[in-house]
C-alpha cells in the first residue's frame, strides 16, 4: 500500500507537513509553493485537488517535490460528503487519483487520498449528530472498499480530537465496550489519521499531549500512524485554538514538546501546520538563543517545604510557631492537612499570613482506604471544601492546592486483591483530577512511592508512576534514602521518575524523611540529623541538573523535622 510508511519502518525524520488549499498553486510545477515549503523544512504538503487542471501539470509538480524530499497527499473534502446520498464526488476523487497514479511514473504520484470531511459543522449534527455519523461511517465504508479494488493507495483523514465524545452510535452515554468511540472507528479503519489538536499550548489538562492522548493508544493498538495537527489561522473569540499573532517561536516549541511526550508511541509520525499560508503570515520571532555554558552551574532547587499533619497546629493556636520556623528554614512550601469539621474562619489568618511569608499552601488529606472506590466521597468532600473555602475568603487566603498522601500498598487487600486495589487506586486519582478541575484552576497532586514505577495497571500498558505523573499536575516522589549519591541514594532512585516527568512535562519534588523508622537505616535521616540532610540535600541539583522535572525538596514531616537532631 502506498503511503506512510509506520515510525516504527521509516528511517527518515518525522513528518513536518502542511495544508495547501489553494489548488492553482501547482501550475509551473509549483515553484513559489515548494519553496514557501522549503523555508518551513516541510517534506509533506497536502495539497487540494483540482481535477481540471492537467495531469502534465501534476505530473511536473510532484516530480518536482520529489527532487526536494517533499511527498504530496491529494487533499479533498466538504461537509456534505458525510451525508448520505452525496459521496459521489468523494469516490470521484478517490477514482481520478487511482487513474493518475496509474498512469504516471512512481516519482509522480501522490502519496495518499486526504479526506478533510466535516459533517460536524453542518446544523444537523448540534440536533442530532447519529444519522450524520452513520451516513458519514457508511460513506467512508463505500470509499475504502473503492480504493481496495482499485488498488489500495492509502487513505488518510483529519479528525478532530474531540470526536473521541462521540460514537458510532451517536453521543457518547457510557464507556460500554459494545459503544466504539468514533475516533477509534477512524483509527481502525483507515491509514493514516492527522489528530486536529488546535491548542496554542503543549502542556496542561487543555494541551495538546493531554487531549490525544487516547488517540494515541488507540492508534498504537492499530498500527495506525498520527500526525498532530495544530492551527495557525486566527481564530476571533478562540485565540487558544491557533498560534496565530503568537509567533513562530511559540509554535515550533510546543511541536518539539509534543514530540518529545509521544516519541515512545510507534504510531507519532510527526506534525502538520494548518495552513501554509497562515503559517507564512506568523511573525519569525525565533531570535537564536543565547549560547548556554557548557556545564551551568545547578542552582538551588524552587521549592523548600513539608508537611502539616496536625490541623490543629494551624486550627488551635494559628500556627505562629510553624511559620516561625517555616522562615528560619527558608520554607517557601507547606502541605497542611485539613480538618473538614472545622469552619472556614479557622484557616483563613493562617494562610494569609503563610502567604504574606513567601509561602504556597496547599490542602492536605488522604489515608489508605481512599484508593478504595467505596471511599470517594471523602475525595469529594475535601475537594468541595477547598472550593467553597476558596469562595467564601479573600484572594490572599486562598489555598493554591489539593493534596493527596493515599498509599493503599500498605492495605491487606495490596497481597490479597492488588489489581482490583490498584485499579480502583488509579481511578479514585482520575476522578480527583477531573472533580477538582471541573470549575477551579486549583493545582492537584500526590505523594508517590519511587517504587511504583515497577507496577502496571491492570490493563493498560502503563506504569502506576507514569499514570500517576501523566494525570496530577505534579508528585512528590517519597525518595526515603538518607544519601544523594550512589546506585541506592536519592538521585538514582528518582530517575525514572524524573525522566518520565520530563517525557510528559510535569514538575517533581523530592520528599526525604526525617521520622524514625525500623525498616532500614538507609530510610530516614533521624539519626544522621538535620546538618547531615542539608548536606545530602545540597547535592541534588548537581545530580539532577539534566532532569528539567526537579523542583526542590520536601521534608517529612515538620513535626520530626523540628525535633531533629542538629
Amino acid at each position: 500500500m502506498i503511503g506512510i510508511k509506520t515510525p516504527a519502518e521509516a528511517d527518515d525524520a518525522d513528518i513536518r507537513a502542511a495544508w495547501v488549499w489553494q489548488a492553482q498553486s501547482v501550475k509551473s510545477a509549483g515553484d513559489e509553493l515548494l519553496s514557501n515549503a522549503a523555508r518551513h523544512k516541510i517534506n509533506r504538503l497536502y495539497v487540494n485537488v483540482d481535477m481540471t487542471i492537467s495531469k502534465e501539470e501534476y505530473r511536473s509538480f510532484i516530480a518536482n517535490a520529489s527532487r526536494k524530499g517533499i511527498a504530496i497527499e491529494a487533499l479533498g473534502g466538504d461537509p456534505s460528503w458525510g451525508v448520505q446520498g452525496r459521496e459521489a464526488p468523494m469516490l470521484r476523487l478517490a477514482s481520478w487519483v487511482n487513474n493518475y497514479n496509474q498512469a504516471v511514473e512512481p516519482n509522480e504520484r501522490f502519496d495518499a487520498i486526504h479526506l478533510d470531511v466535516k459533517p460536524y459543522v453542518l446544523p444537523t449534527w448540534k440536533v442530532d449528530a447519529t444519522p450524520l455519523i452513520e451516513s458519514w461511517i457508511g460513506n467512508m465504508k463505500l470509499l475504502l472498499e473503492q480504493v481496495e479494488q482499485d488498488g489500495g493507495i492509502a487513505v488518510h483523514v483529519d479528525l478532530p480530537f474531540w470526536l473521541d465524545s462521540y460514537t458510532v452510535k451517536g453521543s457518547r452515554a457510557d464507556e460500554d465496550a459494545d459503544n466504539e468511540a468514533l475516533s477509534h472507528w477512524f483509527i481502525q479503519n483507515v491509514d493514516h489519521v492527522t489528530l486536529l489538536a488546535y491548542r496554542d499550548n503543549a502542556q496542561g489538562n487543555n494541551g495538546i499531549i493531554r487531549l490525544i492522548e487516547q488517540e494515541m493508544l488507540w492508534a498504537d493498538a492499530n498500527g495506525t500512524s498520527v500526525t498532530v495537527g495544530v492551527n495557525t489561522k486566527p481564530m476571533p473569540g478562540e485565540e487558544f485554538t491557533s498560534f496565530a499573532g503568537k509567533g513562530s517561536l511559540q509554535l515550533e516549541n510546543t511541536l518539539q514538546e509534543v514530540a518529545a511526550a509521544f516519541r515512545e508511541h510507534k504510531s507519532y509520525a510527526g506534525s502538520a501546520v494548518h495552513d501554509l499560508t497562515y503559517w507564512g503570515a506568523l511573525e519569525p520571532n525565533d531570535l537564536p538563543s543565547p549560547e548556554k555554558p557548557a556545564n551551568p552551574p545547578a542552582s538551588a532547587p524552587e521549592i523548600r517545604g513539608t508537611y502539616i499533619w496536625e490541623a490543629s497546629q494551624v486550627t488551635d493556636d494559628g500556627g505562629d510557631h510553624i511559620l516561625t520556623f517555616a522562615k528560619q528554614q527558608n520554607i517557601n512550601w507547606l502541605y497542611v492537612r485539613l480538618d473538614l469539621d472545622q469552619p472556614y474562619s479557622s484557616y483563613r489568618s493562617f494562610v494569609k499570613r503563610a502567604k504574606a511569608q513567601g509561602i504556597e499552601i496547599h490542602a492536605m488529606g488522604g489515608h489508605p482506604i481512599w484508593g478504595k472506590m467505596e471511599n470517594r466521597p471523602r475525595i469529594k468532600r475535601l475537594i468541595d471544601y477547598v472550593k467553597n473555602y476558596n469562595a467564601e475568603v479573600e484572594p490572599d487566603e486562598r489555598f493554591e492546592g489539593i493534596h493527596l498522601d493515599i498509599e493503599p500498598y500498605t492495605l491487606p487487600d495490596w497481597d490479597a486483591n492488588r489489581d482490583t486495589l490498584l485499579a480502583e487506586w488509579a481511578s479514585n486519582i482520575a476522578f480527583f483530577q477531573e472533580e477538582t478541575k471541573k470549575d477551579s484552576n486549583l493545582e492537584t497532586s500526590a505523594d508517590l512511592a519511587v517504587w511504583l514505577d515497577t507496577f502496571q495497571l491492570p490493563g493498560r500498558d502503563v506504569s502506576v508512576t507514569e499514570f500517576m505523573i501523566d494525570t496530577l499536575d505534579h508528585i512528590s516522589l517519597m525518595a526515603f534514602r538518607n544519601i544523594a549519591e550512589g546506585s541506592n541514594g536519592i538521585a538514582a532512585v528518582v530517575s525514572q521518575e524524573m525522566e518520565i516527568a520530563d517525557r510528559l512535562g510535569k514538575p517533581l519534588l523530592i520528599s526525604v524523611e526525617m521520622k524514625e523508622n525500623f525498616e532500614g537505616k538507609h530510610i530516614s535521616f533521624h539519626e544522621l540529623g538535620a546538618q547531615e540532610m542539608e548536606s545530602q540535600l545540597n547535592k541534588l541539583p548537581d545530580l539532577l541538573s539534566s532532569y528539567k522535572a526537579y523542583k526542590g525538596n520536601l521534608v517529612h514531616a515538620y513535626d520530626y523535622w523540628i525535633e531533629a537532631k542538629p
